[in-house]
């Protein structure tokens, strides 16, 4: 029950990864409706270096905005697949602190094939920071769960009887 979702989610993740990055670029959009000496305005003035490029927001605003966007992306879609890895071990793995590594380590290998699949589409680069971002992503995810965990644990708890405890 719990593993369709996951399996989903791949699928979805699978699909993204073995679009070009042409096809995934939102640059296009933000040239359309965004004049590039407004969003110079609207972005920091900061220097990003990633995978042995460098990225200046000012400079270049579109592909500045463009990368926050994907790295954001990454991180939410990993975030999401760290909850149903996590939900999926549910049946199989019954203490808490032995699901969080394992969906970790399920995470780390599908981002690790992710970035393999990249690897033979066209324009894209496959690099291992990809990966780091990925399992950043799922780690965020274990922690909210078990913050979740612990406040619904907590919620539970029956009182102790007194009026105003």
């Amino acid at each position: 029950m719990y593993l369709l979702p996951m399996l989903a989610w791949l699928s979805l993740i699978f699909d993204f990864s073995s679009q070009t990055y042409t096809q995934q670029s939102i640059i296009p959009f933000m040239q359309k409706h965004i004049q590039e000496h407004r969003l110079q305005q609207a972005v920091p003035n900061v220097t990003i270096r990633y995978n042995h490029s460098e990225i200046r927001a000012k400079t270049d605003p579109y592909k500045f905005v463009e990368f926050i966007f994907r790295k954001g992306a990454h991180l939410f879609m990993y975030f999401m697949l760290g909850l149903f890895a996590h939900l999926a071990l549910l049946p199989w793995v019954k203490r808490l602190m032995l699901r969080v590594p394992l969906a970790l380590l399920i995470v780390a290998v599908f981002a690790s094939l992710d970035e393999w699949n990249q690897s033979f589409t066209g324009d894209r680069t496959p690099t291992p920071l990809d990966v780091l971002v990925d399992l950043s992503g799922a780690a965020i995810g274990q922690i909210v769960l078990l913050i979740a965990i612990a406040i619904w644990l907590r919620v539970r708890r029956p009182r102790s009887g007194h009026i105003y405890s």
